[in-house]
């Protein structure tokens, strides 16, 4: 960083000491500075030296947007009227803010980065302790990555007593400390580790159950999730699997968010929800099959799934409701009449992208809050579904299924569904994965639809089988 970019950022907080004293309140600086390339992965893992437990991680699948961040200034959670109440917070604490340097493109200056539960009525295990219902947070240093351009957030909160050297002098200390001991390579090698399965047959007796209710007619679908855990020789690292996710996941969206000590860590291949100026994005996705071993047979297993009955109204159902929420808050939406086949390395779904165009006082937050959980998700319809989950799951979702992402303070920002994703806590983790339950619904063969869903996880952590 040049000497020029030192005076900036001392200039910039001792106008926010000043603007603090005039208010009597305290104030919001963010400078931005162009830097040159910079490895995300590798900002994420020399971050560890000083925020372990306190960083964050996402990119999305066309390399448009990879924002990394190190240390919480602020934080805002919430479990009652969650997305309310952080979008409340998050714009009151906008109010008295000082944002110099940053370039008319999203993902740059403030932004706040986290997640959200699936089910905030869910009682909640000693599994995600530390994981609020609703929790988003703003980081101390940031970085974002767009193409080949890259940018450096560095974020304070500063009060009329503050001394902006002081500020200053520990803002770029951290940073001359991480870009110091950067790697310029790093190991993915990881330690090999057993697999435990969580009572698999009774899981087939819940999915039975439930399809036996969806032809009584309470409802027409429900998601069922199950868990597996693994043991590890070592403690697992998020840096090494985001590194092998990147690899084996790259058309994918890749998340990482720490609490405490765990983080939830995953490649998601479904969009929730992307807005981009008064332009608004979703993305419907159920109904899924594995990859074939050849080009001829992956075409044939791609051809029955778009001809599969069950699949097709799994897919409906998630049309239906998304088109919906879309009509409520936006105009000009946008449906293809018949959904097309996304592939990943491991499945195939079944896809239709939704485009809109955003209503005078529509939000990102308030998109979210009707959108989740979709029929992908949680069921049909929505509350049912919800209410079936908590009474007949036996496992604790936290974050799994819920929409991680992030916004920033221009109300752009995106969030996929934290699905393909697990839970890391020392040589201990916890995988997930579920399937959309209709009437004709077969245990045996939902039970080895999420054994493929495992996989992608299961991989980057290092097993390369699941039998």
């Amino acid at each position: 960083m040049s000497i020029i970019q030192h005076q900036e950022l001392y200039s910039l907080l001792h106008q926010g000491v000043s603007e603090a004293n005039k208010r009597g309140t305290s104030v919001l600086v963010s400078q931005v500075l162009p830097v040159d390339a910079v490895d995300p992965l590798s900002f994420y893992a020399a971050g560890s030296s000083l925020y372990e437990n306190d960083r964050t991680f996402w990119a999305d699948p066309e390399n448009d947007t990879t924002i990394v961040g190190l240390g919480t200034l602020k934080s805002f959670q919430a479990k009652e009227d969650r997305f309310q109440m952080i979008e409340q917070k998050w714009k009151k604490f906008l109010e008295f803010s000082l944002v110099e340097g940053a370039p008319s493109r999203p993902g740059v200056g403030p932004v706040l980065l986290g997640g959200f539960s699936f089910d905030p009525g869910a009682p909640q295990t000693d599994n995600w302790s530390g994981f609020p219902a609703g929790g988003m947070v703003v980081p101390k240093l940031m970085l974002t990555k767009a193409g080949e351009d890259s940018w450096l957030t560095m974020n304070a909160i500063v009060k009329e007593t503050d001394h902006p050297e002081e500020l200053s002098d520990q803002l770029l200390d951290h940073l001359h400390h991480i870009h110091d001991i950067m790697p310029t390579e790093q190991a993915t090698t990881v330690s090999r580790f057993s697999v435990e399965e969580v009572k698999p047959e009774q899981w087939k007796n819940t999915v039975r159950s439930a399809a036996a209710n969806i032809r009584e007619g309470k409802l027409e679908k429900v998601v069922l999730a199950r868990e597996i855990k693994l043991r590890s020789e070592q403690p697992f690292s998020s840096s090494k699997t985001l590194m092998n996710l990147k690899d084996q996941q790259s058309d994918s969206y890749l998340f990482a968010f720490n609490y405490n000590d765990k983080c939830f860590i995953g490649a998601s291949p479904e969009r929730l929800v992307k807005r981009d100026g008064q332009q608004v994005y979703s993305t419907c996705l159920a109904g899924s099959i594995e990859r074939g071993n050849n080009q001829q047979e992956d075409q044939e297993l791609g051809s029955k799934l778009l001809n599969d009955n069950k699949n097709r109204i799994e897919h409906d159902l998630v049309v239906r409701m998304i088109r919906t929420a879309m009509e409520e808050e936006c105009e000009f939406v946008q449906v293809p009449s018949t959904p097309e086949l996304y592939k990943t390395p491991h499945i195939q779904h079944l896809f239709t992208p939704v485009v809109a165009r955003a209503r005078k006082g529509t939000s990102l937050l308030r998109m979210l809050e009707r959108l989740h959980p979709t029929p992908a998700l949680g069921g049909y319809p929505q509350h049912q579904a919800v209410k079936e989950i908590r009474q007949v799951e036996e496992m604790d979702r936290g974050w799994y299924a819920g929409p991680v992402g992030w916004i920033d303070y221009q109300d752009n920002g995106e969030f996929a569904v934290a699905i393909r994703s697990g839970l890391l806590k020392g040589q201990h983790a916890s995988l997930f994965a579920g399937c959309g339950i209709v009437g004709d619904s077969n245990p045996d063969s939902e039970y080895e639809e999420t054994k493929m869903k495992f996989k992608p996880m299961l991989a980057a952590l290092g097993g390369n089988r699941y039998d």
